[in-house]
């Protein structure tokens, strides 16, 4: 009897890596650039001396910036193809996942956590999305795969912990949280078995990745001593947050439950012992609890901090469905019915439902900069009206976008004591995009301050979360 057609692992990944481009390089333009993309942008344009400067007050390490910089000097300048290397790395993680998977469990579980990994929406969100997290997702993951690699190497794995070495440099100059995932590479050496004996080239190898990173150390620790003392803009989260992060990670409500049945009764039909297991619940809950327990002392418990652990847990729901139905027909099924979950709840085509020209198209209703003037509260959200109105905006010095809004009568907020003085009082109408005020002027002294000059009030959510008002007398 002729045995079946098998097709080799490098053929799988192969059709998987073009399984995953084909799939997040369609709609990359359905989004309007918002939140932090016009951020990223306008200072991937600037000299280096500007750029520089504006590290040493922001939490962003240099290296997407630099990647977006020459990228855009390459192609047209838009949103889908300034969003295409967000594509491109979030692809690629999937060769790694899967590669640590058929490592440690074999093909089927590969094959069934690549394919969670998939059809996530949440990682189809961050591959577009002109913003560091595909990358950082894609140089974490590839840091467990050589983690995974070195255990079976000779000389302690040496080559691998070198090459680890130089990957989290790439790494932590990616984004701060890079050192977050560079610590749970260290516990799964420090407690996983398997890995023990990489311990000592795994810290030979740490010390170089810190003394290549001793030029940005300076700012790094003066950030984090910024977000310790003064807090963050983030608020403590509450235990609700742990399940919707999950749900983010499994599409829907009924995943999420189905999810986490499969992890406990996988770990416990195996007596956690199925191969790979202990990794993947250090890889996806050990980040995700412990943020969220940090979080009630300096808060940072937001979904884009904790991509490079959502692989984990398609790693660890494929684990467990191994080890929950333990033989092959069984483990099939089960295997087809996580991922035909995941297709039939993944939304690829939708937008993020953010639209910051119809904020433009409210303004303009009501007579823009020819009835009055307008105040946008915070600052940085000029940045993304710019971007909504002319593109091209930028590109230009650091100072052309507010220029350019001020040219309509468009001003920001900046701090807490200018909202005091709004506005002058001889203005018939004043207008105010509330797009975050609260982060300025957390008791809404602009809003009380101008209702008692202009009585009249009138306000529409124009956009997600961002109001505009209008004040008359």
């Amino acid at each position: 009897m002729r045995a079946p057609l098998r097709l080799s692992d490098r053929a799988l990944i192969a059709l998987l890596l073009l399984l995953n481009a084909g799939l997040k390089f369609c709609w990359l333009g359905v989004n309007e650039l918002t939140i932090d993309e016009p951020f990223t942008v306008h200072w991937s344009q600037q000299p280096l001396s500007e750029l520089w400067a504006m590290l040493r007050t922001e939490n962003n390490p240099p290296l997407y910036f630099l990647l977006i910089k020459a990228w855009s000097a390459l192609a047209p300048f838009e949103p889908a193809w300034l969003r295409v290397p967000s594509a491109v790395f979030s692809a690629l993680t999937v060769c790694p996942l899967f590669l640590v998977a058929n490592r440690l469990s074999g093909r089927a579980v590969a094959l069934t956590a690549a394919l969670i990994f998939s059809f996530t929406n949440y990682h189809y969100g961050f591959a577009h999305e002109v913003r560091a997290y595909s990358l950082f997702t894609l140089l974490a993951t590839m840091g467990i795969w050589l983690l995974v690699r070195g255990k079976d190497k000779p000389n302690n794995g040496i080559r691998a912990m070198l090459g680890l070495s130089a990957l989290n440099v790439l790494l932590v100059y990616t984004h701060f949280f890079g050192w977050l995932a560079i610590g749970l590479q260290f516990l799964c050496v420090l407690l996983l078995p398997e890995l023990r004996h990489l311990r000592r080239n795994f810290l030979i190898g740490l010390g170089m990745t810190v003394a290549w990173y001793l030029p940005y150390a300076t700012i790094f620790l003066s950030r984090l001593g910024s977000s310790v003392s003064q807090g963050t803009w983030v608020d403590p989260p509450v235990p609700e947050e742990l399940y919707n992060m999950l749900w983010r990670w499994s599409n829907a409500p009924v995943l999420v439950i189905a999810f986490l049945f499969l992890i406990v009764l996988g770990a416990w039909r195996s007596n956690v012992k199925a191969p790979g297991l202990h990794l993947a619940l250090l890889w996806a809950f050990l980040p995700l609890l412990g943020m969220f327990a940090v979080s009630f002392f300096v808060p940072m418990f937001l979904d884009r901090y904790l991509v490079y652990a959502a692989p984990g847990f398609a790693l660890l729901v494929a684990v467990c469905i191994s080890a929950t139905a333990r033989e092959p027909r069984p483990s099939l099924a089960l295997s087809g019915l996580a991922v035909m979950g995941m297709l039939v709840t993944f939304t690829p085509w939708k937008d993020n439902g953010r639209h910051p020209s119809r904020v433009w198209h409210q303004w303009e209703a009501w007579g823009g900069s020819a009835q009055g003037r307008t105040w946008v509260l915070p600052e940085w959200y000029t940045l993304t009206l710019a971007a909504s109105s002319e593109l091209e905006a930028l590109r230009g010095d650091p100072s052309y976008p507010k220029e350019l809004l001020s040219r309509m009568s468009i001003l920001p907020i900046e701090n807490e004591g200018q909202a005091a003085d709004l506005p002058d009082s001889t203005q018939a109408q004043v207008m105010v995009i509330d797009a975050g005020a609260a982060l300025v002027d957390p008791e809404r002294r602009w809003y009380q301050r101008l209702v008692t000059s202009h009585p009249l009030v009138d306000s529409v959510e124009a956009d997600h979360r961002v109001w505009v008002y209008r004040f008359r007398r």
